[in-house]
């Protein structure tokens, strides 16, 4: 079994002498990074979590959680009533990742949360009690509504039921952290399981004065986790659909941003919008906050562009993420007599080739798409400076206006272009507008390194009547991504796989069966699959594990208190993350020595997804290239809100080193991607990076010694 061998050696040292407390920790990661594949490496694990110290007790029931195995639910159970408030936070936390793919578990498990919740006093576990209660993959809306009322029950010091018989008594709000994770539960429950439950009178008015009385009102400024109690609150009504006016109305004025910016979402969420709703969107265009602005001209985008885009055209001066949300809206529809054509076309005029290195050209990339919408007369007289241009993301969006345009010339000559994100571009373009007959273009950009362009080209291969040629590129294409030997090939190789299923036969099954043993299994799983559709006979995989990198070393673990990344973005300046080590110890020791490395300097933040987050650090400055191996999730109780700092993923299990910001607060993003530090300086330099803003450099440095 992969990664076994060390594992051995650290039960080999157990046994033979006592550990070091660094070490004891590296035992626990080494069975957690090999997903704990037998039950030695498991025991490693449940030893530790029978351990009377704390430390390693809390760090144990973490890794069970994350194995994400049913079966454990009933070892973590008991740590629920350890003797440390962190232990039981971190099993209660556990609880919820072990039986989230097992439905059948969420009824028990959401009875063993609610009875430890009436018994628990301290507020901090109380909130990762009520955190986990809302996001258990309920199957009836019995067990839904079950959990909503001990939510609701606890927000509040006491009980407060609602209906006949309900109790009153000791009605006082719960403290902080409980009513934290009480709310954060409730929006969990409403964003997931919205098919199983509407939402209870009685919690949304209780969100409605939490988002409106913060708990400390009157009493001068309030803290932060006050501030993030009302944007949890105000997202919990988003989504429950819930658009009281009077709440919204308040909402829309308080001093924090985000929050106005959740009160604009929900405000706009229905169906219906009534004047007072099309007034407070008018006056947020023009909130100091960008971050306000860009949602509300989101919102008017989707509801009344069509009767006028005169508040877009005036937002196209607006700061560079707003303007460029305006840019795109401006390629919908538009009343005639308003000559958005204009509009556009002037930005568009302002691309020069001495934008190469500078950061002037996205306006009039942007415009150039849009107008290739609206307008192909002005869009085609403009093409030519934008497929030529020096800046290979101005040749990538010139692909996609190409596209709007149907110019099969722009885009055959762009689809051999020497960056293969402009040949994607193009090639995604070209399969829309020339099918088949650009299938000689398709199998070439098989040949090509770029893992994202050979799942454009693969999928773009779909129903070819070239089936035998393309059958071959295929396989050679396989075979090649396979030797490299690497984690992250494997959306390539599915996508690959795939088209293989359907234009192979069982002639090409001798050259598939290796596949059983693939490194990864979904690449055997898919083989498995292949083989039984050509065959009509079952076929087994062979690989049931994927492999495990190894393990932080015992110097890497004893130097990762206190780590700042400083990263230095070009023509903007640094900003520093502060790494959680102690949280996600395997992902940020990964961070540390590939930024020590200089693997992170001359890459980009590719990846604008406005106005949540940034997302970079790819060699191919896309989602799908990264570095080879791939690094399990370490999920845990540390939110994503603004300025954090977590590992991109396409699926559990598979990071790839790019990294991503948060810009605003997103609990949607909580318990499903591994955070690793948090951004504790230049947060103004985050918020000004654009598509294609290159990463100078990476320095990793220590934490200041105290003076002797």
């Amino acid at each position: 079994m992969p990664g076994a061998w060390w594992l051995g050696v650290w039960l080999a040292a157990a046994a033979a002498q006592p550990q070091s407390a660094i070490a004891e920790r590296h035992a626990i990661l080494a069975a957690e990074d090999a997903r704990a594949p037998t039950q030695a490496s498991l025991d490693v694990l449940l030893a530790a979590a029978r351990s009377r110290r704390a430390e390693l007790q809390r760090m144990a029931v973490r890794a069970l959680g994350r194995l994400e195995r049913p079966e454990l639910a009933d070892a973590i159970a008991p740590l629920l009533t350890a003797a440390t408030p962190a232990v039981r936070a971190e099993a209660a936390n556990a609880l919820g990742q072990a039986v989230s793919r097992d439905a059948r578990l969420a009824g028990p498990t959401s009875e063993r949360l609610i009875e430890r919740l009436k018994a628990e006093k301290d507020p901090s576990v109380r909130g990762a009690l009520g955190e986990t209660l809302g996001r258990l993959p309920y199957v009836t809306t019995a067990e839904a509504l079950g959990a909503e009322t001990a939510l609701y029950d606890a927000t509040w010091k006491g009980k407060y039921r609602w209906g006949p018989g309900a109790s009153t008594s000791r009605i006082d709000p719960a403290p902080l952290p409980a009513l934290t994770g009480a709310v954060k539960g409730l929006e969990s429950l409403y964003r997931l399981r919205a098919a199983l439950l509407r939402p209870s009178l009685m919690p949304l008015i209780r969100l409605r004065v939490l988002a409106v009385y913060l708990p400390k009102a009157g009493a001068g400024t309030p803290k932060p986790g006050e501030v993030r109690l009302r944007r949890l609150a105000a997202s919990a009504l988003v989504a429950a659909k819930d658009r009281d006016a009077v709440t919204l109305g308040f909402l829309a004025k308080v001093p924090d941003p985000q929050t106005r910016r959740l009160a604009i979402i929900a405000l706009t969420s229905g169906d219906r919008v009534d004047a007072e709703t099309k007034l407070i969107i008018r006056q947020a265009l023009v909130d100091p906050s960008p971050l306000v602005r860009y949602e509300a001209l989101r919102a008017y985008g989707r509801r009344w562009q069509a009767e006028s885009c005169a508040p877009i055209v005036s937002a196209v001066p607006d700061s560079d993420h707003v303007s460029l949300l305006a840019l795109d809206l401006l390629g919908g529809s538009c009343p005639a007599s308003e000559n958005v054509s204009a509009v556009l076309a002037g930005v568009a005029d302002r691309i020069g080739r001495s934008d190469a290195g500078s950061r002037t050209w996205h306006r009039p990339a942007h415009a150039i798409v849009s107008l290739a919408g609206i307008d192909s007369v002005l869009a085609e007289a403009r093409l030519p400076a934008f497929a030529g241009h020096p800046v290979w993301q101005v040749r990538m969006y010139a692909a996609r206006a190409a596209a709007a345009l149907k110019d099969q010339v722009t885009l055959r000559r762009l689809a051999a272009d020497e960056h293969d994100n402009v040949r994607e571009a193009a090639i995604g373009g070209l399969s829309r507008v020339a099918g088949h007959t650009a299938d000689a273009i398709y199998l070439a950009a098989l040949e090509r390194a770029d893992y994202q362009l050979i799942m454009t080209a693969a999928r773009a291969l779909a129903g070819t009547p070239n089936r035998d040629r393309a059958a071959t590129a295929l396989l050679g294409a396989l075979a090649r991504l396979t030797a490299q030997d690497r984690d992250s090939s494997r959306d390539p190789r599915i996508a690959l796989l795939e088209r293989l299923r359907e234009l192979g036969s069982a002639a090409s099954a001798s050259a598939i069966g290796p596949y059983l043993g693939d490194f990864d299994p979904r690449i055997a799983q898919l083989a498995a699959d292949t083989l039984a559709a050509w065959t009509g006979q079952p076929h087994e995989p062979k690989t049931r594990v994927l492999r495990t990198p190894p393990p932080p070393t015992a110097e890497e673990l004893g130097e990762m208190a206190g780590l700042t990344a400083r990263v230095t973005v070009r023509s903007l300046g640094p900003f520093d993350i502060a790494l959680l080590g102690g949280e996600a110890p395997a992902a940020v020791a990964r961070i540390v020595r590939l930024a020590r490395a200089g693997y992170y300097d001359g890459l980009t933040f590719h990846r604008m997804l406005q106005p949540l987050l940034v997302q970079g650090g790819s060699p191919g400055a896309n989602e799908y290239m990264g570095d080879g191996a791939y690094m399990r999730d370490e999920l845990g109780l540390v939110p994503n809100l603004r300025g954090s700092v977590g590992v991109s993923t396409r699926g559990r299990d598979t990071g790839d080193a790019q990294i991503y910001i948060n810009l605003v607060d997103i609990p949607s993003l909580d318990h499903e991607y591994t955070v690793v530090g948090e951004v504790i300086r230049g947060m103004d330099v985050v918020d000004a990076i654009l598509e294609g803003d290159v990463i100078e450099r990476v320095e990793i440095l220590a934490a200041a010694r105290p003076a002797r």
